[in-house]
């Protein structure tokens, strides 16, 4: 079966119509990221051919982003040379269609011929399930199960089992088939066919038994529950006289209109209490508010008083303020003239000792230019040595890692060897007959060494299997194969024949590498920043020389000048002398503009408060202030005490809150009537259950109960033991039928050992009468398959699909493998023996690989196809 093309649109996530053809007849490489589309893209390949187009359930095909869209799904592909072309549409308007050569099918008819073509049966409703799936559900593996084999080659053993008879040309065992299926049909009437369960009839009286029990478990409760329902009545009864007779809750509500009365006349004395309290603070405000004014009309008479006296002070000030800014102004014009005659003699001195600083520099350059020219005549020798040692260490160098390694796995051969030998078992013997030991005929004396299981067979006694039990000899002569090929990858790796060698060869090299080093830092002492650089530095220490030499020229006569530092004391001096100066002039300046200042604005200020008092409204609005701030001191005095008065008679009623206990009162008095009319419905109802129910009635219907389940135990007996004879049945007939089957395993165990070599070379793997994988033989070491690790379990899943895949195609079944992420747990190493073992089976079959890994797959001469580049050769075929 070669798949061709493949069209999807509306399909989960896939909204856009995607087209995969140009398929090729081997491998095909399918890649992409994580949540791009690849495994959407194998399960519409199942869900095309497996599932039926009008089944419910597939809801969820529906785009979340599309609700309105109809799942749809086409494929061409070809068998046996012979064009078929499928579409399906689900969900909704759902058709179905077949193209077969030039014929064409729709509906049921296309699905029934589409399932005996491919290998697969229908179900009879609701979605496909595993045991339908048949050779696809073998063939074609969702992500994460290609390790779990087991159960799809259960579900596809009969298509095997037809294809290794086919093979072997003997006959597929019908008969016994037939006979098989037809006890297990009366035998799936009573228990499951998997777990062994009732059903059918069984099951019904296992549910008919259970539900009565369940009855008589209710009724026996009602029983029960009748007496204590008899005795509650009675105590709701006498509850409800006694409230009825004491009617407690009028006595809360009385309580409870008393606080609340309280209440009402605790209100009138805080009200009494707030009024007082606000004419307070009201008479409080408006007298502080007088004081104030009256304080400041106060202020204005004294201000009037002192103002005369600091205007004739200040108007004294002023005129000696005036005499000092003179004497400041002739002061000034003295120092600045003396400053001018230091700043020249000042010049001078500086000139004459920048001359002779020039040429101290100018001899310290002519130093430094002889320095560095010998420097750089060793920074050129240092620097060809370099260069040398490095060609040298570069040719010598070793992954000194990989030596420590080297050594090490020496180092663990040698124990490893030596607990080899000790742990082999050994044999002596002294023979006067010939016996058989593993099929070879031994006699007379020796000795026997046993690395393994050893079959020694006794003429006239039978067989003796002997396994070594002192130590697991497979893992040792494993972990011995693993370390010596380690230790030839390294000596590949290292290039040398021998630790020896390479450790020889390590210390050239490191010696080498310290002589480097050791002319490295000598190159970097004499030029720091490469030899280019220190040229250029001595470019630049003689041009520096030359400029200096200058600069030097450049001087004028400095003849008759005196020393730069008395040149700059004098300065100094002068400075000081005309800061002094110019301080003493501006505090002048200053005081006599204050000075006046203070002049002007006290007497304004005297002339304002003058008139403000001679006014006669100020006159008389002070005379009515001062007898309203009379008044208001009365006012303030007898609301104080009357405040005092409120409070106390506030501090009488205490600080409980009556409206509180009212609210509690009433609240209490709601809950006890609620519970007396409570207790009167629950006591009505209760009767009326009682009366309802009666307790002869409830005897009558557990004996009725109790015979039931009588009755239905003894068919259950009878039931169980058909069962039980059925099952005894199928067994004695699966038996000889499996013994017939065990002659057809040959063809499989040879063509999964075939591709098993490849990856495991000294492994076998073993299946059981369902021709189902069990185990791995490895050496001596024999392990359950689902013993092994989650990546083993994987990989050979894969390799027993290629060969179920190989016996199918032999026997002229259709065959197609689809794998979506596989081989996710493999090393390296491994991962490259699969990749062969693919190539191997892709030129008998179409492989389509789904990855999330190009890169590694990508050395198997086969293009890679990615996702992102099919929707966007999709879209613009659109």
């Amino acid at each position: 079966m070669i798949l061709e093309s493949i069209t999807i649109q509306n399909f989960r996530k896939l909204t856009d119509r995607i087209v995969i053809d140009g398929l090729e007849s081997g491998l095909n490489l399918i890649s992409g990221p994580n949540e791009a589309g690849k495994s959407t893209i194998a399960e519409a390949v199942r869900t095309v051919f497996l599932d039926r187009y009008k089944v419910s359930g597939l809801e969820a095909l529906v785009p979340a982003a599309r609700p309105d869209g109809l799942p749809t799904v086409e494929v061409g592909f070809d068998i046996g040379g012979t064009k078929h072309h499928l579409v399906k549409q689900f969900v909704k308007k759902q058709r179905c269609n077949l193209r077969v050569g030039n014929k064409t099918f729709d509906g049921d008819e296309a699905e029934a011929i589409l399932a005996d073509t491919i290998g697969f049966t229908r179900p009879r409703q609701g979605l496909t399930r595993a045991e339908n799936a048949g050779i696809p559900g073998l063939l074609w593996v969702r992500q994460g199960q290609t390790g779990e084999v087991r159960k799809p080659g259960e579900h596809a053993s009969a298509h095997v089992r037809a294809a290794l008879s086919q093979l072997t040309g003997g006959e597929t065992p019908g008969g016994d088939d037939a006979l098989i299926a037809a006890v297990q049909k009366d035998l799936f009437r009573l228990i499951t066919s998997q777990a062994r369960k009732p059903t059918g009839e069984l099951a019904s009286v296992e549910k008919e038994i259970e539900s009565l029990n369940g009855q008589r478990l209710t009724l026996e409760q009602a029983n029960r529950d009748f007496d204590e329902d008899i005795v509650r009545l009675g105590k709701l009864q006498r509850e409800h006289d006694i409230g009825e007779r004491e009617r407690p809750w009028e006595a809360l509500r009385q309580k409870a209109a008393a606080a609340l009365a309280q209440a009402q006349q605790n209100d009138v004395l805080r009200r009494e209490h707030d009024e007082i309290a606000q004419k307070l603070r009201f008479a409080e405000t408006e007298h502080r508010s007088l004081l104030e004014q009256e304080q400041f009309a106060a202020s204005v008479e004294a201000s009037v008083a002192s103002d005369g006296r600091e205007a004739d002070k200040a108007e004294a000030v002023a005129a000696q303020a005036g005499a000092a800014h003179e004497r400041a102004q002739a002061s000034d014009a003295f120092a600045q003239k003396a400053g001018e005659q230091a700043q020249h003699a000042y010049s001078k001195a500086i000139a004459a000792e920048r001359a002779t600083e020039l040429r101290a520099q100018a001899q310290t350059q002519q130093t430094d230019v002889a320095r560095i020219d010998a420097a750089l005549a060793r920074a050129v020798e240092s620097n060809d040595r370099l260069l040398e040692l490095t060609r040298v260490a570069a040719n010598l160098e070793l992954d000194e890692k990989k030596i420590r390694r080297l050594q090490q796995v020496s180092d663990e051969l040698v124990p490893l060897q030596a607990q080899k030998n000790a742990a082999l078992t050994r044999i002596e013997y002294r023979l006067s007959a010939a016996i058989m030991v593993d099929g070879a005929p031994v006699q007379g004396d020796g000795t026997l060494v046993l690395d393994g299981r050893k079959t020694i067979g006794l003429p006239g006694f039978g067989e003796l299997t002997i396994v070594p039990g002192m130590l697991d000899l497979s893992a040792l002569d494993t972990q011995l194969q693993a370390l010596e090929a380690e230790r030839d990858k390294l000596l590949l790796a290292l290039g040398v024949d021998s630790h020896a060698q390479g450790a020889g060869q390590l210390a050239r090299w490191k010696s080498a590498c310290v002589e480097r080093d050791n002319h490295a830092q000598m190159l970097k002492t004499h030029a720091p920043d490469g030899v280019d650089a220190l040229r250029g530095e001595l470019e630049q220490a003689r041009g520096r020389l030359g400029a200096t030499q200058a600069k030097l020229d450049a001087l004028g006569d400095a003849t008759g000048a005196i020393p730069v530092a008395q040149a700059k004391d004098a300065v100094d001096a002068a400075r000081v002398q005309v800061e002094t100066a110019r301080a003493a002039l501006l505090d002048a300046a200053t005081a006599k503009a204050q000075a006046v200042a203070s002049v002007t604005g006290i007497r304004e200020r005297l002339q304002v408060n003058e008139a403000r008092l001679k006014d006669p409204a100020f006159i008389d609005e002070r005379r009515r202030r001062q007898a309203a701030l009379v008044e208001k001191k009365s006012y303030i005095d007898e609301y104080t005490r009357n405040l005092e008065t409120a409070a106390q008679r506030l501090n009488a009623i205490g600080e409980d809150d009556p409206r509180a206990d009212a609210e509690r009162y009433n609240r209490s008095a709601e809950l006890e009537h609620q519970q007396h009319l409570e207790r009167q419905r629950n006591a009505g109802l209760l009767r009326t259950r009682l009366e309802t129910l009666g307790g002869t009635e409830l005897g009558v219907r557990l004996a009725q109960t109790a015979a039931a389940i009588e009755q239905a135990e003894a068919r259950r007996a009878d039931l169980r033991m058909r069962a039980d004879a059925l099952s005894l049945l199928e067994q004695v007939l699966v038996e000889e039928r499996d013994t017939a089957v065990a002659t057809l395993r040959k063809p499989l165990t040879d063509r999964v050992n075939h591709y098993l070599r490849r990856v495991f070379p000294t492994g076998a793997l073993t299946v059981d009468e369902s021709l189902s994988p069990v185990g791995l033989m490895r050496g001596a070491s024999d392990e359950a398959f689902e013993s092994l690790s989650y990546g083993t379990q994987e990989q050979l899943g894969l390799l027993v699909r290629l060969a179920y895949a190989d016996l199918l195609k032999d026997a002229g079944k259709p065959t197609l493998l689809l794998f979506d992420d596989a081989i996710v747990h493999t090393d390296e190493e491994r991962r490259e023996s699969i990749k062969r073992a693919l190539l191997d089976a892709s030129t008998r079959h179409q492989i389509l690989v789904f990855t999330c890994h190009p890169s590694a797959w990508s050395d198997l001469g086969v293009k890679q196809r990615r996702l992102e580049d099919i929707k966007a050769a999709s879209r613009l075929a659109v």
